[in-house]
């Protein structure tokens, strides 16, 4: 099933459902990438901020917003690879 279809420098993408989806669980696994970074340059131990969650720095939160681009330029980046080039697409 076709969602959407669209032009972009030339280049036809048609996006469907499974492509929306697969964007959609790697921005997951990038922001669980992310945390899983925060979590391991944490200092917690020897009495420092001994909380459950810990709480990202703001530069860290920059980091998150990164890591979301990083995801969604790859992900069209092998959108464009399957959907090939305009003059196979007919």
């Amino acid at each position: 099933m076709s969602i959407s279809k669209f032009d972009i420098f030339g280049k036809k993408f048609v996006l469907l459902e499974a492509h929306l989806n697969a964007l959609f669980i790697g921005i997951i696994g990038w922001i669980f990438g992310w945390y899983s970074l925060v979590l391991s340059t944490a200092s917690v131990g020897n009495g420092h901020d001994k909380k459950w969650f810990i709480t990202p720095t703001k530069l860290q939160n920059l980091g998150v917003l990164f890591a979301v681009l990083l995801g969604v330029v790859s992900w069209l980046q092998r959108i464009a690879s399957i959907q090939g080039d305009t003059t196979e697409q007919g």
